[in-house]
């Protein structure tokens, strides 16, 4: 039975949510073992940038191969609305790889500012462990779902072509 696309959309990008939810703050553990504390300005913006880079691309591949399985098996119901990606995503690659190296290099170029200012404005200069990982545990599903949406719309967008 087939399923509309805000529900295949909803479905898929709160399990990409979920996963980062959970590995992010994993892998900071994973690389920070002594739990010392994270400088802003340098470890906490490199790696976020890294963060947003790497989880968009493997985001948009999963995801990318998800929806083209769902839209050759019938299972992914298309209508009019689900066709209708805005300009920005219809000129951006259909193919995964490529698609998922720019929306990586874009969410850490808005995202890695966006985070490092707001702290900065409030005077942060750094985070304990704790603090970063529940920072990790807070963006990255946000970013991740805005992922998972963007590629589901232009993998629709590829298929009605």
């Amino acid at each position: 039975m087939a399923q509309p696309v805000e529900s295949f959309i909803r479905k898929t990008g709160v399990t990409a949510g979920v996963f980062n939810l959970v590995l992010n703050p994993f892998f900071t553990w994973l690389s920070n073992r002594e739990m010392a504390s994270v400088s802003l300005a340098g470890e906490a913006a490199i790696d976020t940038a890294i963060t947003c880079f790497i989880m968009s691309l493997l985001v948009t591949l999963f995801i990318s191969a998800d929806t083209r399985r769902a839209i050759r098996d019938g299972t992914l119901k298309m209508t009019e609305w689900s066709l209708r990606a805005g300009r920005l995503l219809r000129r951006l690659p259909a193919r995964p790889g490529l698609l998922g190296l720019l929306l990586g290099l874009a969410a850490a170029v808005v995202v890695t500012p966006c985070l490092t200012g707001l702290f900065s404005a409030f005077g942060v200069t750094s985070f304990s462990f704790i603090a970063f990982a529940a920072l990790k545990a807070v963006y990255t599903p946000i970013v991740a779902y805005a992922v998972a949406r963007w590629v589901i719309l232009r993998q629709l967008a590829a298929a009605a072509v």
